[in-house]
């Protein structure tokens, strides 16, 4: 009987011990990290596709990057890419697409700013995310809490520009020569208004429609009016053709462009037209800074080349996003608006940023030029 009774409390100690001991066992293994689809609507067809191909190349090169170290809140990142193809009516139907389709909570896009003025509302509407690596124009600031840029906006750039016409070249009569858009208007209002304000007088102001081929009639009715400066506001296809056709005609004042002017082809096709000409550009990082090291030593090791314009915002803007994840707590457009609000002097490789209340990120500029067939800094 005894030895039953023991026989029973041995059995009753191991019931116990084994229930410990499954009670301490580790949990099911950890799932592998979810994966976040986020789109990107560019131009990668068309009149800006060369900037298109630029972003592109930013962001598969940081979506790798990103998803090679643990990711934000345990997230891998995708991205979906849509042809806006520069066109506002296109772009609405890429972004909706974006929307409604892939379920994106947040969009990098577009670099076109008549795109990103025309999706703004269907942004704000979803509570979607619009992050813009390029897009200028001034009225984009503060069109919805939804919308930011990592660019800035032209309201800076031809501020920059006018001031340096008048208080550094000393010049007094301008003229402007300007795409018939929403950059090219933005940048004309924001140029003309902060030249008259220093004095100075613009004496003619001609448009062009986007992909014209001849600009003889601005350009001679800029001539007849006899300026110091010619402002150009355009794109890479247009730019070197108006300067080409401006010497041909004998327009022989300074050259004053746009950000938009530091683009290879532009040197490429307009040759000898482009040397000498002036333009502003976000000042660059010390070569040595960390974050602009970690971006040039991973895009020369993926594409074998120097980057091009916009790369370097775009590399940003995935970034910014994948830290807006981990401020936000999550993954929601919303989440994400809230996680941007939130970064404070990121480091980026295209500087260091923080975002206004207006979403817009203010840089500072340098002045820079053409020289021997290369972009390099003004020296005065």
């Amino acid at each position: 009987m005894r030895s039953m009774r023991l026989l029973v409390a041995l059995g009753l100690l191991a019931s116990v011990v084994g229930c410990r001991t499954q009670a301490t066992k580790p949990a099911v293994a950890p799932k592998a990290p979810k994966q976040l689809k986020i789109g990107a609507l560019l131009p990668l067809t068309g009149d800006a596709a060369v900037w298109g191909k630029n972003a592109k190349e930013g962001i598969d090169l940081a979506i790798a990057k990103v998803n090679s170290a643990p990711g934000p809140k345990g997230t891998k990142l995708s991205v979906v890419y849509e042809d806006s193809q520069a066109d506002p009516k296109t772009g609405v139907s890429a972004f909706n697409k974006l929307i409604s389709v892939q379920k994106v909570p947040a969009v990098i896009g577009d670099i076109v700013s008549s795109v990103v003025l025309a999706v703004a509302p269907i942004a704000t509407q979803k509570q979607v995310v619009i992050l813009s690596p390029g897009a200028t124009a001034p009225n984009i600031s503060g069109i919805s809490k939804f919308v930011f840029r990592n660019w800035n906006s032209d309201a800076l750039e031809g501020k920059v520009a006018a001031d340096f016409c008048r208080n550094q070249l000393k010049l007094s009569r301008a003229a402007i020569i300007y795409i018939n858009n929403d950059y090219g208007k933005g940048l004309q209002e924001v140029f003309a208004r902060e030249f008259a304000a220093r004095a100075g007088q613009v004496v003619a102001a001609e448009t062009f429609p986007q992909n014209a081929t001849s600009y003889r009639t601005q350009i001679s009715k800029a001539k007849a009016a006899k300026p110091e400066v010619l402002y150009l506001a355009g794109y890479p296809k247009e730019i070197p053709l108006v300067l080409k056709q401006a010497r041909e005609l004998g327009l022989k004042c300074q050259v004053v462009a746009t950000v938009a002017f530091e683009d290879p082809q532009v040197v490429k096709v307009a040759r000898a037209a482009a040397e000498g000409v002036v333009y502003p550009f976000p000042a660059p990082l010390n070569d040595k800074d960390p974050a602009r090291q970690d971006y040039m030593t991973a895009f020369k090791t993926k594409y074998h080349k120097a980057p091009g314009i916009g790369v370097d915002t775009c590399w940003d803007a995935v970034n910014m996003i994948a830290e807006a994840i981990r401020l936000g707590g999550g993954a929601s457009g919303d989440q994400i608006r809230g996680g941007l609000t939130k970064l404070k002097h990121f480091p980026g490789a295209s500087g260091v940023m923080t975002f206004d209340a207006y979403g817009d990120v203010n840089k500072p500029m340098v002045m820079k030029t053409v020289r021997g067939g290369k972009f390099v800094p003004l020296q005065r």
